[in-house]
């Protein structure tokens, strides 16, 4: 990814950042349309076995109901009871008579399959099919339910030939026994669900597959014995529901059978020791999720592929402009230094196109400037060799001269050759680039001095205390050319003694040197002049070539920045005033620049 172009990780980086909620939208959004579509069927299963569950217990009210209404019968059970010989006239009358009432009953329950009075007294005849003698029964310990039951009474005569459920209750009067009694439904009307599937009749057919029952079957149990003929997966759903589910009375689960899964909900009816359970292969609904997660992932997948087109389309078109400008700084390393960048519009991107093609043009006038100060160090370089040169030379023609006018006793001549050794020692030191203040000083004096003993006026130099900027550090030279211009346009035309005074004073962030005499001053129109000529950076030297005022300034400029301009003040008659710049703080390291 490192090798890739930034608009490229860019879009990379912003297609995971959409992707990662999305995928979790959509994933989660899949499992969540899973998991509701299996709690859907579990729900709509539970719902078909509670129903089936509320059938039977309807059939067993049912029953019940008949067996109170029967067993409440006072008439029906004092016939039954106390039948004697003696009343065999009206035996057969009552027999008729209770019988029809029975058959009204059964009339209007046609869910009731059959039913069976077995009575204990032999003086009541039978009445097929409801009355028998109590004899008929081989075997009267029958509980109370028996399911599957094919009920034989004599062995010539089938009365049931089809298996039924059996409600069976001993007929009391008075608690004196009076028979027993038999109510009794089908199998299939009171379980239907169990037996309405074709394949589920009997015992399941031999190569019916499990799943292809998409709406699901319900088998019956009484305790462990089941209504219809088990298969293997019958069979193991209530081992699993006996071991898992042992005593709760509802609920569904999922079963693993031969690599298929089953839903299954179950219901028990504890008064009858019934379960019910009702099972659906799972085959058809995991192929629905598969389809799901497939398309959920399709979806993904193509909607990841469409943010990364789309996000990389507008990272490109985002990142053209920044290309503009890293063209730009190939074309800087590759030295091409006229570069011109224009990129539209008013953002950021655009101000960086803007500083750029400023930065260049500061460049090349910075390369301009370097390149001027190359060749001036260079002439510069080359005159301080020359002077250097004419300097021994002349120190020594001096000495000679001086020699000569001790000899004759020439103190005048000797004093000003002295103070001229130093000027010219002081002024011709190449390595000194920097002073102190005072040492400048000291040479100002020199000069006033020499100058004194060449002209018929005195210069008289004041120079306040200089006090803690006595050893400040400064530029070589930077006071003296101010000075020599001072006698030379100020003094000299007038010709009469004149004063030059030296001040200094710091007013944050500028140290202020002030240099101040009494000559002619200057016209304001000239004032203005150099003034401008200054600010301009014109060439401004005095008649005689000397290094001027604009010399001073460049160098202030030079060392400490345009914000350092000379100040001159000056008024005819009355003299002129000249301040110069220098730093209150870090002066001394920018004086270093001079190195």
């Amino acid at each position: 990814m490192r090798h890739w172009k930034f608009s490229t990780q860019a879009a990379v980086v912003y297609t995971v950042i959409i992707a990662i909620p999305l995928f979790i939208l959509i994933i989660g959004g899949s499992e969540y349309l899973s998991n509701s579509l299996i709690e859907s069927l579990a729900l709509e299963a539970q719902r078909t076995v509670r129903d089936q569950r509320t059938y039977m217990e309807t059939m067993i009210d049912q029953m019940e109901r008949l067996e109170s209404v029967i067993g409440s019968d006072y008439t029906l059970l004092h016939f039954f009871l106390f039948s004697s010989p003696e009343d065999t006239g009206t035996i057969v009358e009552n027999l008729l008579y209770h019988t029809k009432a029975l058959e009204r009953i059964l009339f209007a329950q046609p869910m009731i399959y059959k039913v069976h009075l077995f009575i204990e007294n032999p003086i009541v005849p039978e009445r097929w099919p409801l009355v028998f003698r109590e004899d008929r029964i081989k075997n009267k310990n029958f509980p109370r339910w028996i399911f599957n039951y094919e009920n034989h009474i004599i062995s010539d005569v089938a009365l049931q030939i089809e298996p039924a459920v059996y409600l069976t209750s001993e007929l009391q009067l008075n608690k004196r026994h009076v028979g027993i009694l038999q109510i009794g439904v089908r199998m299939e009307e009171f379980a239907p669900f169990a037996y309405n599937h074709p394949t589920m009749r009997g015992t399941m057919e031999q190569g019916t597959r499990l799943d292809a029952l998409p709406e699901g079957r319900t088998v019956v149990m009484a305790g462990s014995n089941f209504f219809v003929q088990p298969n293997m997966l019958e069979e193991g759903l209530l081992n699993y529901l006996q071991k898992e589910y042992p005593k709760e009375t509802a609920g569904y689960f999922r079963y693993r059978f031969r690599a298929n899964e089953y839903l299954v909900a179950f219901a028990r009816i504890p008064r009858l020791d019934l379960a019910l359970i009702h099972y659906r292969s799972m085959k058809t609904i995991v192929a629905s999720l598969t389809l799901i997660r497939l398309g959920a992932s399709m979806i993904l997948l193509a909607s990841i592929l469409l943010m990364f087109g789309f996000i990389h389309m507008a990272t490109q078109r985002l990142f053209s402009r920044l290309f503009v400008i890293m063209n730009g700084l190939r074309a800087i390393r590759d030295g091409n230094l006229q570069v011109s960048l224009s990129v539209e519009g008013h953002d950021e991107v655009a101000e960086m196109a803007t500083i750029f093609t400023a930065m260049v043009a500061q460049i090349n006038t910075l390369l301009e400037e370097t390149k001027q100060e190359h060749e001036l160090v260079a002439q510069t370089q080359i005159r301080a060799m020359q002077n250097q040169i004419n300097a021994h030379f002349l120190y020594n023609a001096l000495e000679s001269i001086k020699m000569q006018a001790e000899v004759y006793d020439q103190a005048d001549v000797v004093q000003s050759l002295t103070l001229l050794g130093r000027l010219m020692r002081y002024a011709l030191r190449l390595r000194d680039a920097r002073v102190p203040f005072q040492q400048e000083i000291d040479y100002i004096q020199d000069y006033i001095q020499f100058l004194n003993i060449r002209n018929d006026y005195r210069i008289t130099l004041l120079v306040a205390p200089l006090g803690p900027y006595q050893n400040l550090e400064i530029p070589k030279l930077l006071i003296q050319p101010i000075v020599e211009n001072a006698v030379k346009h100020g003094i000299e035309p007038r010709g009469e003694d004149a004063t030059i005074s030296i001040t200094v004073t710091e007013k944050t962030p500028y140290i202020w040197i002030e240099v101040q005499d009494t000559g002619i001053g200057m016209s304001p129109e000239r004032l203005t002049a150099v003034r401008l000529a200054l600010e301009k950076g014109q060439a401004l030297q005095d008649a005689s070539g000397g290094v001027g005022l604009q010399n001073i300034q460049e160098r202030l400029w030079f060392f400490f920045g345009r914000s350092y301009c000379l100040e001159i003040e000056s008024a005819m008659g009355v003299g002129t005033v000249v301040r110069i710049p220098l730093p209150a703080s870090g002066s001394k390291e920018h004086i270093e620049r001079i190195e």
